[in-house]
């Protein structure tokens, strides 16, 4: 068995998204550097997920690998891919027909749920694991609904939005974001049944891990690791929000004594000289 897949789909895809970053890079002035670097940690994320034993075990042997592979795949390359886009970049995708309308937040919302949870359902989530098209095509929405998911969040792609959302809502955009995840976790955790007839046949790699013990697993995988990186994001969101609110209270105290130092009221220049005045009158008297 090659622990080290080569999937020629998943190369061809990658060199795709590369050269078509680089080709907005190239028609953006304000690309940076940093916007290439966090492309290519999306990239490798991905690659990593896809062509690594990791593949190898989550398609032969246990669910649990297999739900961390999605994990990787729906919430942590799109993010890393998306802070990769300038505002410039983002504004020349929205310009395809369709995206702007998919990328405001509550088609976006929607979008990703109904891909977690049907991609899920035991029906497809088996046929995904017998055949190679629907399983490229499952991994492919899994990333597509990551993009969709995050575009309202981050602050370059959202600045395409008609919908502007505040940092309160954003943060409430985050927590319904968790629900659907939690569902298929919660499904998974606490079924007393294998839901995937594809992992009751295959190897045991360790004596005793039984089919119910390794769902147990990847539902609690899907749990903790999705959460994470959906937290990871809502406290950026926070952080940024009480920074602004604590440079716009330091702006309004420095407010009224830039007015009095104009003015001359207490601690202006103008009462050193009062006070200089009335020293000289008392020491003349």
């Amino acid at each position: 068995m090659n622990y080290f897949p080569f999937d020629v789909t998943v190369y061809a895809g990658l060199l795709l998204l590369f050269f078509g970053h680089a080709w907005l890079v190239r028609k953006a002035p304000d690309a940076e550097r940093k916007h290439t670097l966090f492309f290519l940690a999306g990239l490798l994320t991905i690659w990593f997920a896809l062509e690594t034993p990791l593949d190898t075990v989550s398609d032969h042997y246990l669910d649990s690998v297999h739900m961390l592979q999605h994990v990787l795949l729906a919430f942590v390359a799109p993010p890393l891919m998306l802070l990769g886009l300038s505002r410039d970049m983002a504004g020349r995708i929205v310009r395809v027909p369709g995206v702007r309308a998919l990328t405001e937040p509550i088609p976006a919302q929607v979008i990703a749920a109904v891909v977690m949870i049907v991609w899920h359902v035991p029906a497809l989530y088996d046929a995904a694991l017998h055949s190679e098209g629907w399983h490229v095509l499952e991994h492919v929405m899994f990333i597509g609904s990551g993009l969709f998911l995050y575009w309202p969040i981050i602050d370059s792609t959202s600045a395409h939005a008609h919908w502007q959302m505040s940092p309160g809502a954003k943060l409430v955009y985050i927590l319904l974001a968790t629900l659907p995840q939690d569902g298929v976790a919660l499904a998974l955790i606490f079924s007393r049944v294998p839901f995937y007839e594809f992992y009751t046949t295959v190897p045991r790699l360790i004596p005793g891990f039984t089919p119910l013990i390794d769902q147990t697993i990847a539902g609690a995988v899907l749990m903790i690791f999705g959460k994470v990186t959906l937290a990871i994001a809502a406290l950026v969101v926070f952080f940024r929000w009480f920074g602004a609110e604590q440079k716009e209270d330091r702006g309004i105290e420095s407010r009224p004594r830039r007015r009095d130092e104009r003015s001359g009221g207490p601690g202006g220049p103008d009462s050193g000289e009062a006070t200089s005045s009335g020293a000289s009158a008392s020491v003349d008297a």
